[in-house]
């Protein structure tokens, strides 16, 4: 970042992200606890299918109306997943 007013803000940001991760893992456990999911492979399915049914097409959605690039729409969405099943693999080996 050259740009001295793009780094304005920029805590603010990654501290609101930060919880906003938070939430999203409290949501993950909540649902492993609920159905006594445990175990890797079940945790990356779990990440995998919030990631994409939640996640991802949420990301898509906002994107069509704003009319993104697609390659912008592919690297955020495969990012969410991916945050998605790693920390569902987490959630679901901790127990």
């Amino acid at each position: 970042m050259k740009d001295p007013n793009a780094k304005k803000g920029a805590t603010g940001i990654m501290v609101l992200s930060l919880i906003m991760m938070v939430v999203c893992a409290f949501a993950l456990s909540l649902i492993a606890e609920t159905f006594n999911l445990a175990g890797w492979r079940i945790g990356l399915k779990l990440g995998l299918l919030t990631g994409v049914c939640f996640s991802a097409t949420g990301i898509h959605i906002s994107y069509m109306y704003e009319k993104r690039p697609l390659g912008l729409h592919l690297i955020n969405g495969l990012y969410n997943i991916a945050g998605n099943a790693i920390a569902g693999i987490i959630i679901c080996v901790w127990r």
